[in-house]
C-alpha cells in the first residue's frame, strides 16, 4: 500500500499550489474583515477537495480501471485513499488551528477572552463535520464515479440548506432554534469540550465505516 500512497500522494501533490492559495486568501479576508471563522470554515472546504482531487486524478490517468486489473489487493488501493484523505485533512486541521491561534495573537480585534476557544471549538466541530463528508464522498466516488458523487454530495450539502429556509417560515422552528442555543449557551466549557470530541469520535466511527462500504463496493466492481 506504500506505493499506492506514494502514487496517491504524487497526484494529489500536483493540487498543493491551489490549495496554498486558498490559504492565504483566508488569510488575508480573516485580517482584513476580522473575521476567524474564515479558517475555521477551511477544514470543511479544503478537505472535501481531497477526495475530488485523488479520484479525478485516477479517472485522467486511467487508473481506476488499470488498478481492477493488477494482482493487487483491493482493499489497499482504498485504503491508500482513505489514509491519505484522513493525513491530509489531519494537517489542514494543524495549520487552520495555528492560523487561528495566531489571529487572536496579533489581530486588536481578536474578541474577549473567550473568543479563541469559541473558535477552536469551531474548528473542532467543522473537522467532525469534514471528516464525515470526505467519507461519504469517498464510498459515492468509488460507488458512481466522482462526477456523479459531486453531484450527489452538492445535493446533500444543498438539499438540508434549502431545507432549513422552508422550516424558517414555520412559526415553531425559531422556537426550537432558541431552545437549542439556550441548551448550548447553558452548558458550561468542559461539557462542550466533551460534546464536539464525541461528535468528533462519531466521524471517525463512520469514516471507518464509510471505508469498510467502500472496500465492499469496490471487490463488486468489474473491469
Amino acid at each position: 500500500m506504500k506505493a499506492m500512497m506514494y502514487a496517491d500522494w504524487m497526484n494529489f501533490r500536483q493540487s498543493l499550489r491551489s490549495i496554498l492559495f486558498v490559504m492565504v486568501v483566508f488569510a488575508i479576508a480573516a485580517f482584513v474583515w476580522s473575521g476567524p471563522m474564515f479558517f475555521i470554515f477551511t477544514v470543511v472546504f479544503l478537505s472535501i477537495m481531497v477526495p475530488t482531487t485523488l479520484f479525478s486524478a485516477d479517472q485522467a490517468y486511467g487508473w481506476n480501471r488499470l488498478s481492477l486489473s493488477l494482482p493487487i489487493l483491493r482493499r489497499d488501493v482504498v485504503g491508500s485513499k482513505f489514509l491519505m484523505g484522513l493525513l491530509i485533512n489531519l494537517g489542514l486541521l494543524v495549520i487552520s488551528t495555528v492560523l487561528t491561534v495566531v489571529y487572536y495573537r496579533v489581530s486588536a480585534a481578536g474578541g474577549p477572552p473567550d473568543a479563541l476557544m469559541e473558535s477552536l471549538a469551531g474548528i473542532l466541530a467543522c473537522e467532525a463535520v469534514a471528516v464525515l463528508m470526505m467519507g461519504v464522498l469517498m464510498v459515492l466516488s468509488i460507488k458512481f464515479g466522482i462526477d456523479k458523487a459531486r453531484y450527489i454530495i452538492m445535493a446533500c450539502v444543498w438539499v438540508p440548506v434549502l431545507g432549513v429556509f422552508v422550516l424558517e417560515k414555520l412559526p415553531w422552528f425559531e422556537a426550537a432554534l432558541h431552545a437549542a442555543g439556550n441548551w448550548l449557551n447553558a452548558l458550561r466549557a468542559g461539557q462542550i469540550v466533551i460534546l464536539l470530541a464525541g461528535a468528533f469520535v462519531v466521524s471517525l466511527v463512520i469514516y471507518a465505516l464509510c471505508y469498510l462500504i467502500s472496500v465492499k463496493v469496490y471487490q463488486k466492481t468489474e473491469l
